[in-house]
């Protein structure tokens, strides 16, 4: 029979280990109540208005485009909830910045150690932003070219500046009470989070295409 010393260790390593796990996801724990309340309104309706067109006459339905469909559905859900709700977080940025510089900033991109000091609070945050703006929009690259699977290349990068680009004309438009700083570098980095997740899916459908005569061969 266990100790309870050693049952109270057990416990508390659990915890640590549990924290650990958390930890990343902290920094977003503001967003997760509006996203599921956003989710709560958004996914039924969604429901509702698929269940509708299915019942239409000529309508062929497939289980793994609804799938698809409604995981874009909850993915939209997350990307307005960490865009577009007030961040009280950002208050003191988006008070300074009055207006939008359409030059992006190589610096600030690759949050370079010349202009932010190795280990300092504003490198930290800054490489916290760009991979969070990259890994933002990387689901956007996967899902497009699944759902639309015809959908070229470029027109999948079309997609993802677009919608970026509205993003931030969304956030300069209500800083006023949102808190959102609208920054040129963001799309940069949300485009280049989209063109990762279209390079993987257009890589992976072209191996498949160069794996199909040789199997038919055999």
């Amino acid at each position: 029979m266990a100790s309870p010393e050693h049952v109270i260790n057990q416990t508390q390593r659990s915890a640590d280990m549990f924290r650990h796990l958390l930890y990343p996801f902290l920094p977003y724990r503001s967003f997760f109540s509006p996203f599921l309340i956003l989710s709560a309104i958004a996914v039924p309706c969604w429901l509702i208005f698929r269940l509708y067109r299915l019942r239409t006459p000529g309508h062929r339905p497939s289980f793994r485009r609804e799938i698809l469909l409604l995981t874009f559905v909850v993915y939209f859900c997350g990307l307005a909830t960490a865009t577009l709700i007030p961040n009280h977080n950002s208050r003191s940025a988006a008070e300074a910045a009055v207006g939008i510089d359409l030059h992006p900033n190589l610096a600030s991109l690759t949050c370079s150690s010349a202009t932010l000091p190795r280990g300092s609070t504003a490198r930290a945050f800054c490489l916290h932003n760009a991979r969070g703006n990259v890994m933002l929009f990387f689901p956007l690259g996967i899902l497009i070219p699944l759902v639309w699977k015809r959908l070229r290349f470029w027109s999948g990068i079309q997609i993802a500046i677009a919608l970026s680009c509205s993003i931030e004309l969304v956030q300069y438009l209500s800083r006023a009470w949102s808190n959102r700083n609208a920054d040129v570098n963001d799309v940069v980095l949300n485009v280049s989070g989209a063109c990762l997740g279209l390079a993987i899916v257009f890589l992976l459908r072209l191996g498949r295409r160069g794996t199909r005569p040789a199997v038919a061969r055999a």
